[in-house]
């Protein structure tokens, strides 16, 4: 058995918790897909997290470190599992901590983490430049799919009844409607559009009437 395989043995406990940094649990996950005996191993240490879940909010009182006596007795009551005793002390040994640390400092909700706001621009973001007469401004952002690319645009100065029309132009020259919309009392408006040319593909995205006369476009770079 090589010292390899040893090294990675003493660190499953602290895998099957999530205790290992990045390079640690990459070493164990490469080990675990040759070595069948630590497979093995992890299995019977998978439901350590889920008897530390169990444990009871709030103070606990510390547990004393498991005893050279009680690990052999856990050993002689594990041997038809075949459980290891290294193994069988980290969890011990886990167990113990988790309720000294319940004892010093009692369990807090998690915090909701703050979200990002909604105004942020994301993806990539060009200003509407008015066609010849028209007093269109904005700007539109441009964000890439999976699928495609989603447009949001912010629009000001929106002549007319309507129905606008918001078009994705490809640099092969092929040219797609995103959305369509109609006139708004303040001639403002949010509007989101999709297309299926891919953002490393997108030459412009244009504003036009529903005659198709210009209003205002965006070149990307």
């Amino acid at each position: 058995m090589s010292a390899g395989h040893e090294a990675v043995r003493r660190l499953l406990g602290a895998y099957v918790l999530g205790g290992l940094d990045g390079t640690e649990e990459a070493t164990v996950d490469a080990h675990l897909s040759t070595c069948g005996e630590c497979r093995a191993e992890v299995g019977r240490l998978a439901a350590v997290p889920e008897l530390l879940q169990r444990l009871p909010p709030g103070p606990a009182a510390p547990l004393e470190p498991p005893s050279r006596a009680g690990l052999d007795a856990l050993r002689r009551r594990a041997r038809p599992r075949r459980l290891p005793v290294v193994a069988l002390a980290t969890a011990c040994a886990v167990l113990a901590l988790v309720a000294v640390v319940l004892a010093v400092r009692p369990v807090r909700p998690a915090q909701p983490q703050a979200q990002p706001s909604a105004s942020a621009p994301e993806g990539t973001v060009v200003q509407i430049v008015a066609a010849q007469g028209s007093g269109l401004s904005g700007r539109a952002t441009l964000v890439p799919r999976q699928w495609g690319v989603s447009v949001s645009l912010e629009l000001a100065g929106l002549p007319g009844e309507g129905p606008f029309v918001l078009r994705v132009l490809g640099r092969a020259g092929q040219a797609e409607q995103a959305a369509c919309w109609g006139r708004t009392k303040t001639a403002q408006a949010r509007i989101t559009g999709a297309s299926s040319i891919q953002l490393a593909n997108v030459d412009s995205v244009t504003v036009s009437d529903y005659d198709g006369n210009l209003l205002g476009s965006a070149r990307l770079a």
